[in-house]
């Protein structure tokens, strides 16, 4: 029986697209080519879903014919019309915009009319209703789950109509996935409906392979994606939540690829989201010099294999699911690299940023824990060993400078003979130098520390808190070793690894006494 309404949809598609191609000729009702967008150089008439609509109405009627005067086994329910009533109005709101034109919300909210129609009429997802969420809760994510799922695939398979033969043959593969689940579930009614709207798609192929005379137009699409969706939901009662979802999801993974590729590329370049654009995945493998007919044949390819990997879920095993799943995954994650889209090169990039900002935290964190260490310091090797450990990762050495005022006062000549200077063997070319002042809360200014950095290396610590709390706690702990040191004071300049520098030698001298012994 499938066989003869596949047959019959055929011819009968077939017929009806090349009746309806002559007509719109003959009218002047034809497309022509308004953007670069649009691949096509002559005007076509793009009303091929009114033959694929009037072809599934009429095989449909025969087979509802037979089987109310017996001569076709009777099917355990007749979903499938409820789903071809809702799916009229779309195809009715698809015709007027092929005819005359509606606005995207328009047809958008016709798309959230037919999900609400499904709904009503006993049609959704039913792995919703979870106890935890209450009764009422319960529908309205089912209703939401509903609506979504028919406006994504709606939209869906409009999306991808940008190439001779690439909607309609999508759609068809799919179909493959919808008839094996449900002759496994003994649903001869959706499986008869998949078989004539394959057969339907199948006759307007003949035209629509490029190079295509007739297109199918948002007529079509819509219709075809709306039947799409219903079919899915006419099967998903019968089904675990896990394959509710992956069947579908996996076998329409082409279109819902493109359209979830188009929201992203949109969004982050702010562009409109019901807006066109010569981006779509076809658009880019034609990009990278393939011809329409080898575009085709890939993403027939990839429909395929996506077929093949859904049907892994009808009797889900994690020794068989886990494989197919990686498989899909793989297959889109290098393809999609290979596509090279520039929206998605600048999100790479904001990733390097957050890895960028996860490093700038370490560092941070470190630089914290370094201020609050040199608050409790009183020797200057300890404020040395803490400076050296915190400023190695991003500096390749640093200097304590003290200026002449402090040198000259009581405390600075005992503690100090001279300026302390250091001399480092570096090239000014390669290496900046970045001073903070140094203030201590009992002597005010004393110098400053000059940090130098290689100019090719990345800077991720925050300025702000090496300026603030960093050099507020050197300057305190430093006030600490002039108040307790009393042995040999040697301050050295720090050549950390990484840096070709010859450190010379610096003088010092002793402290006599106790700074605490002689106040200023």
């Amino acid at each position: 029986m499938l066989w003869l309404c596949l047959s019959i949809s055929v011819v009968v598609g077939a017929l009806l697209t090349w009746l309806v191609r002559e007509f719109a000729a003959r009218s002047g009702l034809v497309f022509r080519p308004a953007s670069p967008r649009h691949l096509h150089g002559r005007p076509i008439p793009r009303l091929g879903g009114v033959a694929v609509f009037l072809t599934f109405v009429t095989v449909y009627a025969l087979y509802y014919l037979g089987v109310r005067r017996g001569l076709v086994a009777r099917p355990q329910n007749f979903d499938s019309f409820k789903v071809l009533a809702s799916g009229s109005l779309l195809f009715a709101a698809g015709l007027i915009d092929d005819l005359r034109g509606l606005k995207p919300r328009t047809k958008l909210f016709v798309q959230i009319a037919g999900g609400i129609c499904l709904y009503l009429s006993g049609l959704h997802f039913g792995c919703f209703y979870w106890s935890a969420l209450g009764p009422m809760a319960g529908h309205a994510v089912c209703l939401l789950a509903t609506v979504f799922w028919v406006v994504l695939i709606c939209n869906a398979i409009n999306l991808i109509d940008g190439l001779d033969g690439l909607a309609a043959s999508s759609a068809i593969f799919s179909m493959v996935t919808i008839l094996c689940v449900a002759l496994l579930q003994g649903r001869t009614g959706i499986a008869t409906s998949a078989v004539i709207l394959a057969g339907a798609l199948s006759g307007f192929l003949i035209f629509n392979f490029n190079p295509a005379s007739i297109f199918l137009g948002d007529g079509g699409s819509m219709f075809v994606g709306f039947m799409l969706s219903g079919f899915v939901l006419a099967e998903s009662h019968e089904q675990r939540a896990v394959n509710a979802l992956a069947i579908p999801l996996i076998s329409l993974a082409l279109p819902l690829t493109d359209t979830t590729l188009s929201v992203l590329r949109r969004f982050l370049s702010g562009r409109s989201l019901f807006g066109a654009d010569r981006d779509h995945i076809h658009h880019k493998l034609l990009e990278l010099g393939l011809t329409q007919r080898q575009v085709v044949w890939v993403l027939y390819g990839f429909s395929a294999v996506s077929v093949v990997l859904s049907l892994a879920f009808v009797r889900p095993s994690r020794f068989v699911a886990i494989p197919a799943l990686t498989i899909l995954l793989l297959l889109l994650f290098f393809g999609l690299r290979k596509l090279r889209y520039s929206e998605f090169l600048e999100f790479e990039r904001v990733w390097s940023r957050v890895l960028q900002q996860k490093r700038a935290c370490a560092r941070n964190i470190a630089m914290r824990k370094a201020a609050a260490e040199l608050q409790n310091s009183h020797k200057l090797s300890s404020v040395i060993s803490i400076l050296e450990n915190c400023l190695q990762p991003e500096f390749e050495g640093f200097e304590i400078r003290l200026n002449d005022r402090f040198l000259r006062s009581e405390v600075g000549r005992r503690f100090w003979s001279s300026r302390l200077e250091g001399f480092w063997g570096y090239s000014s070319e390669e290496t900046s130098v970045f001073s903070l002042e140094l203030n201590t809360p009992k002597y005010g200014n004393i110098g400053q520390i000059c940090l130098y950095r290689s100019d090719s290396s990345e800077w991720v610590t925050d300025v702000d808190l090496l300026t603030g709390e960093f050099r507020k706690s050197l300057g305190f702990a430093l006030q600490n070793c002039l108040t307790h040191e009393v042995s040999v004071v040697t301050l050295p300049v720090i050549n950390l690894p990484g840096m070709n520098a010859q450190v010379q030698p610096h003088r010092s001298m002793d402290v006599l006494e106790d700074a605490e012994s002689h106040p200023v």
